[in-house]
């Protein structure tokens, strides 16, 4: 849906199903981005990705991805003219983009077994990093689609922002996780419990400051001196 800001009218709609939860929509949030040279808007409804004029609402391209009960979560993530994501309970892929006379054409470049829950992945370099429904985190090669390493069980939800090469989660628990971006080995720097309530909602970031806003209260941190990202990684 476009939304005119001045008086909230409705510039257009796409993809419109049957009323009601269940029935219409997905829990994925779209994400907007350049596919081929146009701007353009990525969204994963209940069983398809989908590529939507930014103008106009008109489908630009769309391919079927395996839904369980239309229940896709995460939202889909652009890497270059591709983009990877994950259905619930089903698996995580990596469908290319190309300009195909005066349209564009999606094709699946590769699958794995990998489950996402609700984690938005955090792409550093040619590697996707997870957390999946089974409580682990999962690191991706994103040219081959071949996991590089799975960890042990950390909490059901984790919430992820990245700076340069380090990864900072906030699980359910309120519990805080420094992880490095390595794609060789699951690496944990630190940990740190800042939440004695739960804590679902997902972190917000302004500069070095990180908002966690747990069940009865708000905190503020700040995040500092961590190195950009090399070149050569």
């Amino acid at each position: 849906m476009r939304i005119r800001k001045t008086d909230g009218a409705v510039v257009w709609r796409a993809y419109e199903g049957k009323s009601g939860m269940m029935a219409e929509g997905a829990f994925s949030s779209p994400v907007m981005g350049v596919i081929g040279g146009v701007r353009q808007i990525v969204a994963q409804t209940r069983e398809k990705l989908v590529g939507l004029d930014l103008e106009t609402g008109r489908v630009l391209w769309e391919h079927p991805v395996p839904p369980y009960r239309g229940m896709n979560i995460l939202p889909p993530t652009l890497v270059g003219d591709a983009i990877f994501t994950s259905s619930y309970q089903n698996r995580s892929w990596l469908y290319r983009v190309a300009q195909e006379g005066t349209g564009f054409e999606a094709t699946e470049a590769w699958s794995n077994n990998a489950q996402a829950y609700m984690s938005s992945p955090i792409v550093v370099g040619d590697h996707a990093y997870m957390h999946l429904a089974n409580q682990r985190f999962t690191c991706i090669d994103l040219k081959t689609g071949a996991r590089t390493w799975t960890s042990e069980s950390f909490g059901k939800y984790v919430s992820m922002v990245v700076q340069g090469d380090r990864i900072l989660g906030l699980d359910e628990r309120g519990i805080l996780l420094l992880i490095q971006a390595d794609p060789k080995a699951f690496r944990l720097i630190d940990q740190q419990k800042v939440s004695e309530s739960d804590a679902w909602a997902h972190m917000g970031i302004s500069g070095d400051e990180v908002f966690v806003r747990e069940l009865n209260a708000m905190a503020v941190f700040r995040w500092r001196g961590v190195p950009a990202l090399a070149a050569s990684q």
